[in-house]
């Protein structure tokens, strides 16, 4: 199951949804609480627009309000938590696989699914180490960039390949499908600074029962750490663990890939 690319839902999707949409990604973790002046800036649209929105929004609870001219997700929200959490939650198997994972090398373990043209950390596994590489659970990333996104590219068909070259004309198809190929036949991927500078990952695919490409196991951390030698110990990790997963299963989340 895939969501609607971001350039369909411009095309011909409706206009006041793709809009409610881009002003509750101004919400995260780090901002749970915005003013109307930051959501003016962030989504770009003119200040009535916004209003107009927001007044929407928070008629089913969807937004809150809990100062002067200050807006937060609302309680409603809970119901799609729970939903969430029961139909994309990773199985306690593979999530144990995950941890011994992290305990033998240290870094950080996620689990990568496709959704489109990008990839969503469904899981993850913290490093244990002071300096560590985290990434949001649920954050749409790019599948241009990433050990985790090269796995995941290899079980791409051609219509997605050619999407990905269109929507970045500094991505060429055809050496995507090099890239996959290579990777397919491999077993595995490594980067370097590919998404962020000083950030390394190994990664390897998860699969069904059939052979068919469910997601990717990644392990990421800092470059300087991933030197030649580990990175020879990160691989066998990686693919073991993969294989692992592979055989029990990745839980609810796998009936929906």
């Amino acid at each position: 199951m895939t969501l609607p690319s971001a350039t369909a839902a411009a095309d011909g999707g409706v206009r006041s949804v793709t809009r409610a949409f881009d002003l509750l990604r101004a919400f995260d973790g780090e901002h749970r609480v915005r003013s109307l002046r930051e959501l003016v800036e962030f989504t770009g649209l003119p200040k009535s627009t916004v209003v107009r929105l927001l007044s929407t929004l928070s008629n089913p609870g969807i937004i809150t309000s809990p100062g002067e001219s200050t807006y937060s997700i609302g309680p409603a929200f809970l119901r799609w938590v729970k939903l969430a959490e029961a139909m994309w939650e990773v199985g306690a198997e593979a999530r144990q696989v995950m941890t011994a994972l992290r305990d033998e090398c240290g870094e950080t373990v996620n689990i990568y699914i496709r959704q489109d043209l990008h990839r969503i950390c469904v899981a993850q596994v913290e490093g244990t180490t002071t300096v560590r590489s985290v990434v949001r659970v649920g954050e749409p990333y790019p599948m241009t960039g990433g050990a985790a996104a090269r796995v995941l590219l290899g079980g791409c068909p051609a219509t997605v390949l050619d999407a990905l070259s269109e929507q970045d004309a500094r991505v060429d198809a055809k050496d995507l499908r090099t890239g996959a190929a290579s990777t397919r036949e491999a077993g595995f991927a490594i980067t370097h600074g590919d998404r962020e500078l000083g950030a390394s990952a190994v990664a390897a695919p998860i699969t069904a029962a059939d052979g068919r490409l469910l997601a990717a196991l990644s392990m990421s951390g800092p470059t300087s750490r991933f030197t030649a030698d580990r990175v020879t110990q990160y691989v066998d990790a990686v693919t073991k663990a993969a294989r692992q997963i592979s055989a029990v299963g990745l839980g609810t989340v796998e009936a929906f890939l």
